[in-house]
């Protein structure tokens, strides 16, 4: 039955697919010879989270594949899995000139209502199209004969994130579900959809698929940095974003006015909501720590590169200017090469007005790289109560800064590789592959999605105001 509900999805994909060239196993050999050398030559956490033993199994097992015709869609579906196990949320793996496209290979075919995923199941949020009869809030039980749980499952196995962390790939299934079943299991000219009614009875509907152009308001709204006053005595500072590109004012003005306004009102409770914050510039995490201790810090351990040597793969890619100089300055550190000069490594100071209070921060798997990085450093030191859900980078740090964009010789796919190993300062031990926790773990439920409802915001005031122990 699974085999004949597989081969009835295929045969709809291939009738949506536009035509795509069928690369010879030669050229895919290529292709899988030039992501080889680039990832073990250049990727400096290749073996962070997975064995070498492990991963080089992996590349055995995606090469003894490779004695076939295949489509650019198909080998971009082969090596996923090779790629997400290496568990880095920076690895970039896309179609030339679609960097973070979840539309890319479709035009067409793709499912039409927006879901939230919560503890393997998915309820309705909205249509992407006016006038669907089905409610809100409908838990929907399986996709085209598929149940909800074996489809996460698969969708899931193809994502990349840090390291072992799973809230970051929740929170990508909420925005961009869509795209990712398009991709993986294929697009389909209608879907039909198995769900539990508001009555508590089973039934289904066919639904017609849309285009991608139908496909809106998918990525969290990035709004400025702010500092509001939500009760006496209590600050929420919102950083939706570590970067000051086109704001004003700029971060670090806003920091120091901020930080000097919640001083002069005597402010006991600081709220800081870092939630749906990918990242952006290292020393925005630092900076905002130094506003939270009254001791020096450091908050860098080291950073590591994989070799000092030229690269056998650099025909195929783009790297950062003046790599070749950067490279000479590595200090060899055991087995390791570490690039020694770059910000944050060094004990950094706190700011005069610093803020010694209580600190609540909000975090959920969307809270990523530099966010991570800042949230590492401040549990490490217990600065803070953590509120919401796991945050989607690794306690220990990451891989990230300067990339190699890499463009495979026949398929054009992209592959684009960050080149330093981010090593957090740490005192005290804690998990590599996990991501840092919440204190008080608070996942919304559809129902407060759709009411609008911030039961995680609610819970740091409940806790402020000693209502809960």
């Amino acid at each position: 039955m699974k085999k004949w509900i597989l081969w009835i999805l295929l045969m709809q994909a291939s009738s949506i697919a536009s035509a795509q060239r069928v690369y010879t196993p030669a050229e895919l050999q290529q292709d899988f010879k030039v992501m080889e050398a680039a990832l073990q030559e250049a990727h400096p956490g290749l073996y962070r989270y997975n064995s070498k033993a492990a991963i080089n199994q992996l590349f055995n097992a995606m090469q003894l594949k490779l004695n076939k015709g295949m489509t650019e869609l198909e080998f971009y579906r082969l090596a996923t899995p090779l790629l997400s196990a290496i568990g880095d949320g920076h690895l970039k793996w896309h179609r030339k000139d679609k960097v973070d496209d979840h539309h890319a290979f479709f035009d067409e075919g793709y499912f039409p209502l927006q879901l939230y995923f919560r503890k393997n199941k998915a309820y309705l949020r909205s249509s992407y199209v006016p006038g669907e009869t089905l409610t809100p809030g409908t838990e929907i039980i399986s996709i085209n004969g598929e149940s909800i749980d074996k489809i996460i499952k698969v969708l899931v196995n193809n994502m990349g994130s840090d390291g072992h962390v799973v809230s970051s790939k929740y929170e990508e299934l909420n925005h961009f579900f869509a795209g990712y079943y398009a991709t993986y299991i294929g697009p389909s000219k209608k879907f039909t959809v198995a769900y539990i009614g508001t009555n508590g009875k089973e039934a289904t509907a066919t639904l017609p698929s849309i285009n991608k152009s139908n496909i809106t308001n998918e990525a969290p709204s990035n709004d400025s940095f702010n500092v509001t006053y939500p009760e006496k005595g209590v600050a929420l500072l919102r950083i939706p974003v570590f970067e000051d590109e086109d704001k004003t004012p700029s971060y670090a003005d806003f920091l120091a006015s901020a930080f000097k306004e919640i001083k002069q009102k005597k402010i006991s409770s600081l709220i800081i909501d870092l939630r749906d914050n990918e990242g952006g510039t290292d020393a925005f995490g630092y900076e905002l720590y130094s506003y939270l201790t009254n001791k020096p810090f450091r908050y860098y351990d080291h950073f590591t590169v994989v070799t000092n040597k030229p690269y056998s793969f650099s025909k195929y890619a783009q790297f950062p200017p003046g790599i070749d100089s950067l490279k000479a300055t590595l200090v060899k550190v055991g087995n390791e090469y570490h690039f020694m000069y770059k910000d944050g490594l060094d004990m950094i100071e706190p700011q005069p007005d610093a803020f010694t209070g209580k600190v609540y921060i909000l975090q959920n798997g969307l809270s990523f790289s530099v966010t991570s990085e800042f949230c590492s450093i401040t549990k490490d030191n217990n600065r803070a109560v953590f509120i919401g859900d796991e945050n989607g980078g690794t306690f220990q740090g990451n891989n990230s800064g300067a990339f190699a964009l890499v463009e495979l010789p026949n398929t054009k796919l992209g592959l684009d590789i960050p080149l330093l190993g981010y090593y957090m300062h740490l005192q005290h031990p804690h998990p590599s592959a996990e991501g840092i926790p919440a204190d008080y773990s608070v996942i919304p439920t559809i129902q407060d999605v759709l009411q609008k409802k911030d039961v995680v915001m609610d819970k740091a005031l409940q806790l402020i105001n000693k209502k809960e122990q």
